[in-house]
């Protein structure tokens, strides 16, 4: 993120030497009171907003990736975990690992551990899948769903075939909706003040060129967060929306395999995140009690800079100094993709 604004100032503006160097001592400085500022307000309101101990948490797409690393994490902290995949396999697979996660604590005898297959973009199946577990746990529903089922496949919007829009919708908002839909009715008529965590991308609050078949339908993911975040404060049901940045993992290598180059390109080479790294930074933020939540200080740039009216701020502090970082760099980012974008012409010819 600092890279693009230093590589581009010279380009936006005529002061070649002052500037950069001006971009750069204001960007350290403004990293300096961040730090600051954050560890002090998690010093004062430092109370942990989530406790997994002895709770179910239900996850879809649990068998892999990153559904697969919130599921251990929380096993390793005393939850009865449930995961939901189509594929019978690679869930037995996970399951083992979940069980792994958690044999060294004094409760694990007592944690119950559960894998079934149903494909969650179908909504019996979905409806089934939280009858089962609900039959496991003697009725009772879920404490916490967690919706890791989610796919992408890049491409440019004219070469894509409609079908792969639908697709992408069908699992990624509707693979969601189907299960949060019942999951919450169950938890209201059981009084269970529970947690919702809706994972949606870096690309559900920004987008460019490749992306079309998938960014929408993370953009949906964020706007039924936000409806849900306000009107299940009637029965005291806490919402969370994870965007999460490139996590390294199977999904990212079906992405890759149609990518168009130009995607590639403007994604550069940033430190991808390992499956584990991503639900611990999800976790992390869940004690802290955020509602949008990011894996990295670009996602966060990208948070504060498409906040709304109505998302609560994780810190008012950090978030207001976020701002300003996303005021200096937001220009020369979108130049720099436009740019790159237009340079690309003769590489990407209409096709009949």
């Amino acid at each position: 993120f600092i890279e693009y604004i230093l590589q581009l100032t010279t380009d936006l503006l005529s002061l070649e030497k002052l500037l950069p160097a001006a971009s750069l001592f204001i960007l350290l400085l403004l990293t300096i009171i961040y730090l600051m500022g954050n560890s002090l307000w998690h010093k004062i309101l430092g109370r942990n907003k989530f406790l997994p101990q002895g709770k179910h948490a239900y996850v879809t797409g649990g068998s892999k990736g990153l559904g697969k690393a919130v599921a251990k994490l929380l096993a390793s902290k005393g939850a009865h975990v449930t995961i939901v995949a189509r594929d019978k396999d690679h869930l037995q697979i996970a399951l083992e690992e979940i069980k792994d996660a958690a044999k060294d604590r004094e409760d694990s005898k007592h944690l119950i551990f559960t894998a079934i297959s149903a494909d969650v973009t179908n909504y019996e199946d979905s409806i089934r899948a939280l009858n089962e577990t609900c039959e496991i746990h003697n009725g009772r529903a879920p404490d916490f769903i967690f919706t890791c089922a989610g796919a992408c496949k890049p491409g440019l919007f004219i070469e894509q075939d409609i079908s792969e829009f639908e697709s992408g919708m069908q699992l990624n908002y509707y693979g969601t909706l189907y299960t949060v839909h019942e999951g919450v009715k169950r938890m209201t008529r059981q009084g269970i003040k529970g947690k919702i965590v809706l994972v949606s991308s870096v690309l559900g609050v920004m987008s460019f060129i490749g992306f079309s078949q998938y960014s929408p339908t993370k953009y949906a993911l964020r706007g039924l967060a936000e409806t849900l975040r306000n009107e299940l404060l009637l029965y005291d049901i806490s919402v969370h929306c994870y965007f999460a940045g490139t996590i390294d993992s199977p999904g990212l290598q079906e992405e890759n395999k149609t990518k168009p180059k130009i995607a590639s390109e403007i994604e550069g080479d940033d430190d991808k995140l390992s499956p584990d790294q991503a639900a611990k930074t999800l976790y992390k933020s869940l004690c802290k009690g955020h509602f949008h939540i990011t894996s990295d200080f670009g996602g966060n740039i990208c948070r504060v800079a498409s906040k709304g009216l109505v998302s609560p701020t994780n810190n008012f502090i950090v978030d207001g100094l976020l701002s300003i970082f996303a005021w200096i760099g937001g220009v020369p980012f979108r130049y720099m993709i436009d740019k790159k974008v237009k340079d690309s012409k003769a590489h990407y010819p209409i096709r009949d």
